[in-house]
């Protein structure tokens, strides 16, 4: 196994700006640290104890919050202390992005599949443990640097946890994150995806274990049979989502019918408001409205007014655009929303304010579909569907000028649309489903390139569905078994010299 000698660009990087700093040379073109920069002051909010309590099992709520001031079996390092690390030439460093934002750390290896939340004993855990020895080359004590945003984002916790699962015994996290490192004056880059470093990019030359000293190719090392430039690789193992169930239930209580989804409760079922929660608390829908408002009532301030009474904090609402009213209303606008919640979690999602207009005043009615920030992307695509799916069946639902009392045609038209309803939710709602699932794919397969750091590919053999590969190379082939391998030499071809069929992968163009 040859010595780690030669450490990462990134480390001499930082080594020579900060040489620059001390001396006072300003032609380190605005690589060194910012001058001035209270190291010991950084040091002590970095470190700054919230009073979570550091735990030995994966976070697996919102990754947004504050973090434990230490990580059992870890170290938490500082700005100061990456710095000076960096400044040591007898030892390589490796710096784990699990952040996935366009910027980055000098020379960062994108990791944020490795944050993702589960257990140890789940696909992602194995991935790791494969990854991490590709990474290190089997050194156990090799450094391992996870960051993310700041001191209260937790994927890179959950990252450096699985490193010291997988027996790695100098796990550094750097709680900081990017946010300290830009608030030093250090250097940044933009995010390039870059592939994780191989044993020629993290030591010093290795000799070809493609060949033994026969000159043959293959060996136990690399069971393919090619050339040390391509590296065995498994796909990625997909994240769990929240699919749109397969049916709904209709619940009725006095004023409403609405859609409930299976094992959700109905949380409040009142004259003016219908709330659902799932199981897990992590997402909920709800129904408030008003009948007798003012013509000239904003549909944003009254979105605002009704989610404002349960307290959140940072309530914010985004552009509105149209969209389709519910049944028995005339118009309607959409707004993403997001807020705080009185536990403290980030949350998402999408608010609708439909509007009936009449000879002197309007009927305002807010569906809402929110989930916890972290699990939005799961819901999105189905969950405000279900939000709409409620009928007044009293003529004192939202007050007593409700709509049903308000005039005939208006309950002729809820009459109908319970009707259309009832069918729709108990005949048409697998239809629905089934589009429904096809969004949710497309949309958490986005989420998962865009912050998981990983690329789907096409089996050009066909007959085999599209897989999930890291951003560790930035070529893959695959031969007829179904093995894969990648490699970073554009001009490699697993073909020349075997004795196999091997066809490149391409990129699943969305």
């Amino acid at each position: 196994m040859p010595t780690l000698i030669r450490p990462l660009l990134f480390c001499c990087l930082v080594a020579v700006a900060t040489s620059s700093a001390a001396q006072g040379n300003p032609g380190g073109r605005g690589a060194e640290a910012r001058p001035g920069v209270d190291f010991d002051r950084m040091t002590r909010i970095e470190r700054e104890d919230f009073g979570v309590a550091p735990s030995r099992d994966l976070h697996r709520g919102a990754m947004h919050g504050p973090t434990p001031a230490s990580i059992p079996g870890g170290q938490v390092i500082t700005t100061q202390g990456l710095v000076a690390l960096a400044q040591r030439r007898d030892v390589a460093v490796a710096v784990i992005d699990v952040l996935g934002q366009p910027e980055q750390l000098p020379n960062a290896i994108a990791g944020g599949w490795l944050s993702q939340a589960g257990s140890f004993d789940d696909p992602v855990q194995a991935q790791a443990t494969q990854w991490l020895a590709q990474l290190s080359q089997g050194r156990k004590d090799t450094p391992l640097v996870f960051y993310c945003l700041s001191r209260e984002c937790w994927m890179s916790y959950n990252a450096a946890l699985r490193a010291i699962r997988a027996g790695y015994t100098n796990v550094l996290w750097y709680r900081g994150g990017l946010e300290a490192w830009k608030a030093a004056g250090l250097p940044t880059q933009g995010a390039t995806g870059a592939p994780a470093p191989g044993p020629q990019a993290m030591n010093a030359p290795a000799p070809d274990r493609g060949s033994n000293a026969t000159g043959q190719r293959g060996g136990a090392g690399n069971p393919t049979g090619l050339p040390s430039s391509f590296v065995p690789v498994q796909p990625m193992p997909r994240a769990h989502t929240a699919a749109p169930p397969a049916s709904l239930t209709i619940g009725r209580g006095r004023f409403f019918t609405f859609a409930v989804p299976p094992g959700w409760r109905v949380g409040e079922e009142g004259q003016y408001a219908v709330t659902l929660i799932a199981p897990d608390n992590h997402a909920m829908t709800l129904m408030v409205g008003n009948s007798g408002l003012p013509l000239n009532t904003a549909p944003d301030q009254f979105a605002f007014r009704k989610l404002s009474v349960t307290g959140p904090r940072n309530l914010a609402l985004g552009s509105g655009r149209q969209a389709s009213p519910a049944q028995g209303f005339t118009q309607a606008v959409e707004y993403d929303v997001s807020y705080v919640s009185n536990a403290g979690q980030p949350a998402r999602g999408v608010v609708k304010v439909s509007m009936a207009p009449g000879y002197d005043s309007t009927v305002m009615v807010v569906t809402a579909a929110v989930a916890t920030a972290d699990r939005w992307p799961q819901y999105a695509s189905w969950l405000p569907l279900v939000a709409e799916q409620v009928s007044a069946t009293d003529g004192n639902a939202f007050g007593r000028r409700g709509i049903m009392a308000q005039n005939l045609q208006n309950s002729m038209a809820y009459g109908e649309a319970l009707n259309r309803y009832r069918a729709w939710s108990q005949q048409n709602w697998q239809g629905v489903t089934d589009q429904r699932n096809a969004s949710v794919d497309r949309r958490n397969a986005e989420f998962r390139e865009n912050l998981g750091a990983v690329q789907t590919y096409n089996n050009p053999f066909g007959g085999a569905p599209p897989v999930e590969l890291s951003t560790q190379h930035t070529h893959y082939w695959v031969d007829r078994q179904g093995r894969m391998v990648g490699t970073d030499d554009p001009r490699a071809d697993p073909n020349v010299g075997s004795t196999g069929e091997w066809r490149r992968m391409e990129r699943v163009v969305r």
